[in-house]
């Protein structure tokens, strides 16, 4: 079975515990930091080099909403690598619940984070009779491979039919 559909054509049963994946890097460049943060997170940390430096970060940060979404970015983009564009009716993925979301160290601009993804528990219960949940780990390390950001969410996960 290719790469593609081992991904894309399982069901929650075929999914094991511990399956790890790498979504990919990202470096964040200062002009994109604070673009993101003049949109979505204006705090003066994040947006002005000058002032960040009188901050408690002694310097600009990435807002921790700008790592969240390129976390999104990447994942979504890995798993669509895995799609052949033909839908077969399963829907897996949807994320239900977002926990112990942490930012556990500041990122600048011209870090790199790469970001992970790994199933940590299959909860079976039913939902609507046919999905049941998978708890993955998600984590963010930097370019010194220090854990810089970390969360756990809740999936759906279609069921083989009976």
């Amino acid at each position: 079975m290719s790469a593609q559909n081992y991904i894309r054509n399982r069901w929650y049963e075929d999914i094991p515990l511990g399956e790890f994946h790498v979504f990919g890097s990202h470096t964040f460049s200062e002009k994109e930091c604070i673009d993101f943060a003049q949109k979505y997170a204006p705090e003066y940390f994040h947006t002005s080099p000058e002032m960040a430096f009188d901050s408690p970060y002694r310097g600009l940060v990435v807002s921790e909403w700008h790592l969240v979404s390129i976390w999104m970015k990447l994942m979504v983009s890995y798993m669509e690598r895995f799609s052949t564009g033909v839908r077969d009716g399963r829907r897996n993925g949807a994320g239900v619940k977002v926990m112990n979301m942490v930012w556990h160290y500041p990122v600048r601009p011209g870090h790199t984070l790469t970001y992970t993804y790994e199933i940590v528990e299959k909860i079976d219960s039913r939902v609507r009779d046919k999905w049941s949940i998978l708890r993955s780990r998600n984590e963010a390390f930097n370019q010194n491979n220090e854990l810089v950001f970390s969360f756990e969410v809740d999936i759906l996960a279609e069921r083989k039919p009976s």
